[in-house]
């Protein structure tokens, strides 16, 4: 089924590209199901977010009919770029929040239960760090992106990228690795006294 789901899906790009709109509404239609989940990952790792599922997905849609000129290559390009329309709502939701409490006072109450604190990413961190690990080192951002926000495995990124499956897991390893690191250092910076 999977493997006529992406034969399907690659015919339906195909139509698309070539501008056939009901083709583009069939593929939505096809990979309805797939977008959730992926949706729905990047919602878990949220905090505070308005956003439902079907939010995020139809938003993520509406912003992949916009684009133009797109090359879409197969099933597993689609839903990694539509995992990248997803992140990009996410970070500007946040955004957008952050910029209309500016002008009220922020009050958190931090409680460690056991010693143990179960602290979410922040999305806008995340970004952040990702943009500066694309600048270190684009090839590993884009493995963070397709592992982390689109679910792919590394054998899916591998074909994405055209690298071989075992510099997808090094490179995931080693960008993995300065990312804890990047978002270990922020978390101090931010808890350092002023």
């Amino acid at each position: 089924m999977a493997d006529t789901d992406g034969i399907e899906a690659k015919q339906l790009l195909a139509a698309w590209r070539a501008g056939d709109m009901v083709a583009r509404d069939r593929l939505f239609t096809l990979l309805y199901s797939e977008l959730r989940q992926v949706s729905a990952a990047l919602l878990r790792s949220e905090r505070n977010s308005s956003l439902s599922t079907g939010d995020l997905v139809n938003e993520a849609v509406m912003r992949l009919v916009q684009m133009d000129q797109i090359e879409w290559a197969d099933k597993t390009h689609f839903l990694a770029l539509s995992a990248r329309a997803m992140r990009r709502i996410l970070i500007d939701n946040a955004r957008k929040k952050h910029t209309d409490k500016r002008h009220h006072h922020k009050v958190t109450l931090v409680t460690r239960l056991g010693g143990v604190t179960s602290e979410r990413i922040d999305f806008d961190v995340l970004e952040k760090a990702l943009i500066r690990l694309a600048a270190i080192d684009k090839e590993k951002a884009d493995i963070v992106e397709l592992r982390y926000f689109a679910g792919m495995s590394h054998q899916e990124i591998a074909e994405v990228t055209g690298s071989s499956e075992s510099t997808v897991k090094r490179g995931w390893r080693a960008a993995r690795a300065w990312l804890i690191d990047a978002l270990q250092e922020d978390r101090r910076v931010r808890n350092a006294p002023s």
